[in-house]
């Protein structure tokens, strides 16, 4: 097995124990045994067990980004759908370490809250690009900070609303999946409707309120 096969394999067994319990629960030596290797060698590749939670971090972040990338040859609201039901289809999968990391925000490492902020960073991004253009509020948007101050806000909604969701499961996944479908179009219509009015030139009429 060549160097990166290794790595990938200890990720993968990491990434299974990580996902059915916080991290606090799961030493070095458990993931060793359950990789088939000896502490040591898992140390080689990862000195500490920070830096192995922050090589699951990237991983992870990076599986989200790609499984969560949209194809622009669908209509945007099926982008969404479809996004959304991968996005908490992941979250199923590793609800143990999606509800560990984000309640405690890295757990006042700033480390790891730095790995989460930039992972965030890059999806929030990837969402803005995609929903520019898109013309379900009646006009085309355009890149703003409304429209990108209101995705950060829909963004932390969705956490919260998952946390929630994960703690009690009081309702359906397609329900919850309905709901923040509804709230990012809410923040779509938001954005666009308050969207700065465009100061007249010289000679011109000033746009109406």
């Amino acid at each position: 097995m060549s160097t990166d096969d290794r790595r990938e394999h200890l990720l993968a067994v990491g990434a299974q124990l990580l996902g059915r319990r916080p991290s606090g629960q799961v030493s070095i030596g458990e993931i060793a045994e359950a990789a088939g290797v000896s502490k040591g060698l898992l140390y080689h590749y990862f000195p500490t067990k920070k830096d192995f939670i922050l090589a699951s971090l990237e991983r992870g972040q990076g599986q989200l980004s790609e499984l969560l990338r949209s194809d622009p040859r669908l209509p945007a609201a099926v982008q969404i759908r479809n996004g959304l039901d991968r996005f908490l289809g992941f979250v199923e999968e590793h609800e143990a370490a999606y509800s560990a990391i984000f309640r405690s925000r890295g757990g006042g490492d700033r480390e790891i809250q730095a790995a989460l902020d930039q992972g965030r960073e890059e999806r929030l991004e990837a969402v803005v690009d995609s929903m520019v253009g898109w013309d379900g509020t009646g006009t085309p948007l355009k890149r703003t900070p409304q429209l990108e101050t209101a995705m950060q806000g829909w963004f932390f909604f969705v956490e919260g609303a998952v946390l929630r969701w994960l703690e009690r499961r009081d309702m359906e996944r397609d329900e919850l999946r309905q709901l923040l479908e509804l709230a990012l179009l809410g923040s779509l219509h938001a954005a666009a409707a308050t969207e700065p009015i465009p100061l007249a030139t010289p000679g011109e009429p000033a746009a109406p309120p």
